[in-house]
């Protein structure tokens, strides 16, 4: 990272770290106290929490310091395909050689502006690539012949398919994931939250290339969706991927599971709960020892100052009181 994206992950985290308790605590205290205890707030009942259970993985992810009780199960939803129904088997075997690139931008995201709308539909009717797009507002008016839009995708099943070619989506968690486990490469537009992070990782793991929704243009468009399909390397590089996110003894689900269970069988497991939670800021950051060193040097250079002033003044006084005798 560069100087200044450090500064703004300094200042990121600075500010989540002060109004995380405040939101959360707005949100949810009212929740917890109604079905668990009066006296229970959100932050007493995370600092006692015994598992936590991460949509990460060693894979996709980038290597960082966590506690045993921190889990990662990054692809919750990941599974091995299923058949279509006949209509969208029928479609995607109509593509032949050239295969099917699905688009989607998740459920959040129920509507689009009908400029960007025309922007994306006229870059896919330029593509000998069938699509397949997940859109509920209106049909776009230069829609191509080779798009066809549908209100709901079995997203999983059409990416486990040998004819996807590639996936245009705003890089939510589950979508990436399928798209890893099913070695197929990306074009990432991301809209906010946590997807700017998983379309940066999906980037530096050469997985796909990254795009700003707000201002992409058509040519930006289909010069990257261009770019994926064409480039050799996307492709192996989903495959090597794929394959390494699929060789581990268990499943993120199984994993999960497991996890639950053992939590639940054993009563908790506060030998793995870090108790860096309940110390005070100034404790955990160490600021006391700080202040305390900084102290004692502070101490030991000012009693070396005087010091040396003072022997300056008597050396000073002795030679002056020498030069006026003389």
């Amino acid at each position: 990272m560069t100087y200044l994206q450090r500064v703004q992950n300094v200042g990121f985290y600075g500010l989540v770290s002060t109004f995380r308790s405040w939101i959360y605590g707005y949100v949810y205290d009212d929740l917890i106290r109604k079905h668990l205890s009066e006296r229970e707030t959100f932050e007493s009942l995370a600092s006692r929490t015994d598992l936590w259970l991460y949509q990460s993985d060693t894979v996709l992810g980038f290597p960082r310091p966590s506690m045993p009780n921190m889990v990662p199960v990054g692809g919750l939803t990941v599974r091995a395909g299923a058949p279509l129904s006949k209509d969208m088997e029928d479609f995607m075997q109509s593509s032949g050689d050239d295969g099917v690139i699905v688009v989607s931008f998740g459920s959040m995201v129920q509507k689009m502006s009908t400029e960007r709308k025309e922007m994306f539909a006229a870059v896919f009717a330029q593509l000998r690539q069938k699509v397949v797009w997940r859109d509920v507002g209106e049909k776009p008016t230069g829609l191509g012949n080779n798009t066809k839009l549908m209100s709901w995708l079995p997203q999983n099943h059409l990416l486990a398919h040998p004819k996807t070619r590639a996936f245009v989506s705003h890089a939510g968690l589950n979508g990436v994931y399928e798209a890893l486990y099913h070695g197929v490469p990306m074009v990432c537009l991301p809209l906010f939250s946590d997807h700017p992070g998983s379309a940066a990782r999906v980037q530096a793991r050469g997985l796909g290339v990254k795009l700003d929704f707000g201002t992409v243009t058509s040519d930006e468009l289909y010069q990257a969706v261009l770019d994926v399909l064409t480039n050799n390397s996307y492709r192996e590089t989903a495959a090597r991927l794929s394959r390494l996110y699929r060789d581990q003894p268990q499943t993120a689900m199984e994993r999960a599971v497991w996890w639950i269970e053992h939590v639940i069988k054993h009563g908790g497991l506060p030998h793995l709960r870090a108790r860096a939670v309940d110390l005070p800021f100034y404790q955990y950051y160490l600021l006391d020892v700080a202040a305390c060193l900084l102290a004692v040097c502070s101490a030991v250079l000012g009693t070396v100052w005087c010091s040396c002033s003072l022997v300056c003044r008597k050396i000073c006084c002795k030679a002056g009181g020498k030069l006026k005798s003389q």
